[in-house]
């Protein structure tokens, strides 16, 4: 019992320490959604007052095309706005115009076409940039990177949470490839992805896996059970330590092919390393719920009555012992009112179990209704309840007692209350001494209860 109810609180710290984290991830997940915005808004300025190193970070390398930086803003302001109810409305029709953009020009390069080039914004600078034989278009990779992003923002906004962190997962490796090229020096690899292009997109890809935190693989990845701690681990190490051995091994290659082929293994790899560690999560996180949730139920079944819901005599007996002791200790007074339903064999004989279930059901209800958040109320068995009211006097006591016996007493019970009359109940009070255990307390009161029910029930009686 113990064991148990040691594991339902450390269960409890668990999941608060989950939503915690999972609030945490989405406030990051805001934080670079913004900061995207901020700074592709920085380098769209650099084509507004003609400031190339704005756009194009280094010198004789890729730039950041327009195309990409409206993109880009459109599917960050949408993470942004994302969980914001004023504003969630918005995030579909941001989302669906940075995939249209972006779908136009893959579209462009699949069938070789410029449609693009004639709406891009600032063309005649980009125009002469290209005929420069400068690098400053809307690559292959990072159209399909950005129509996955916004594809999955569009489809987190309709709810489809799932979807969409498995494009935005398939879009992360877009950018994380362009790095590798860069780190490397394998051109192949970033193409036309400007080193801005590629932080853009690691940082909104991160951003749009972690808006939607509590659910799927990324749920999975942030557990505070051990499924998660082992799948963070695995997934840093199984990627970061190939890459690095990658690095190193690069570095003592001189054939151009085989860096092209190495780096291209480590890349796949690593992605697979990832793509297994994060199943297993997923796997291991399912099954250990399942258990959590079977864990809880034995818990219940163990303190909680079944039928009402309320406490049972034996999580009754440990919580009262203990709230003696503190009363004690304190010096403060607590009383325990047994309440009992008067006549309760004739209404299963009149109406049957299951009104008289319905009567149990309803007693429960007006026990927790009328008692403080401090008190504690259980069913002791059959039709005995009992109510133990820590730091109360007497007077306090009586009052709580009289609002019980009167709100039973107009309580509506359909199927018995509106044929057979109203249900009362008998009550007895008494405050527990110094030198007393529960069981003498509880017999004090059952004495109580008795004079109530000898004098002729539906009333209170404190000794």
């Amino acid at each position: 019992m113990v064991s148990v109810k040691f594991n339902l609180l450390e269960n409890q710290k668990q999941v608060l320490k989950y939503e915690k984290r999972t609030r945490y991830m989405q406030i990051v997940a805001k934080a670079l959604a913004g900061a995207c915005f901020i700074l592709t808004m920085i380098s769209m300025a650099g084509y507004v007052f003609n400031i190339e190193q704005l756009y194009r970070p280094l010198t004789g390398g890729a730039a950041t095309n327009p195309l990409t930086g409206i993109t880009v803003m459109l599917v960050s302001l949408g993470v942004f706005l994302e969980h914001k109810k004023m504003w969630t409305k918005l995030v579909a029709p941001l989302a669906f115009a940075a995939l249209s953009i972006s779908t136009a020009v893959l579209a462009d390069h699949v069938f070789k076409l410029q449609w693009m080039q004639h709406l891009m914004p600032f063309s005649e600078l980009v125009s002469a940039e290209l005929r420069e034989g400068k690098s400053n278009s809307m690559g292959l990779n990072t159209s399909i990177m950005m129509s996955l992003l916004s594809g999955a923002v569009l489809l987190g906004g309709l709810g489809k949470v799932k979807t969409a962190q498995v494009c935005a997962f398939i879009g992360l490796a877009a950018p994380m490839l362009s790095i590798i090229g860069y780190a490397y020096g394998i051109a192949g690899f970033f193409g036309q992805m400007s080193l801005l292009t590629t932080s853009y997109g690691l940082f909104l890809a991160i951003s749009v896996l972690l808006i939607h935190a509590q659910s799927g693989a990324v749920h999975a990845l942030l557990s505070p059970y051990i499924g998660g701690r082992i799948a963070r681990f695995q997934v840093l190490v199984g990627y970061f330590v190939p890459v690095l051995l990658g690095y190193l091994f690069v570095q003592s290659l001189v054939a151009a092919k085989s860096e092209d082929l190495f780096g291209l293994y480590v890349v796949l790899i690593s992605w697979f390393i990832i793509v297994l560690i994060i199943s297993s999560a997923i796997l291991q996180e399912s099954i250990d719920e399942r258990r959590r949730e079977a864990e809880m139920a034995l818990l219940q079944a163990a303190t909680q009555d079944s039928l009402t819901g309320i406490a049972n005599r034996r999580s009754f007996m440990e919580r009262a012992e203990q709230e003696l002791h503190q009363a004690k200790r304190n010096k403060l007074p607590i009383h325990l009112l047994m309440i009992d339903i008067d006549h309760f064999k004739s209404v299963n004989d009149q109406a049957g179990h299951a009104i008289g279930d319905k009567v149990l059901v309803a007693m429960a209800k007006v026990l927790t209704a009328c008692v403080r958040k401090t008190d504690f109320v259980c069913r002791l068995g059959g039709e005995e309840f009992a109510a133990l009211l820590p730091n109360t006097d007497a007077a306090g006591a009586r009052q709580v007692a009289e609002s019980i016996r009167q709100a039973v007493e107009a309580e509506s019970v359909v199927g018995y209350t509106d044929i057979y009359g109203a249900v009362t109940t008998s009550v007895g009070a008494t405050a527990a001494q110094d030198h007393e255990d529960i069981d003498d307390v509880i017999s004090r009161a059952d004495a109580a209860l008795y004079e109530s029910k000898a004098s002729g029930r539906n009333r209170v009686t404190l000794k």
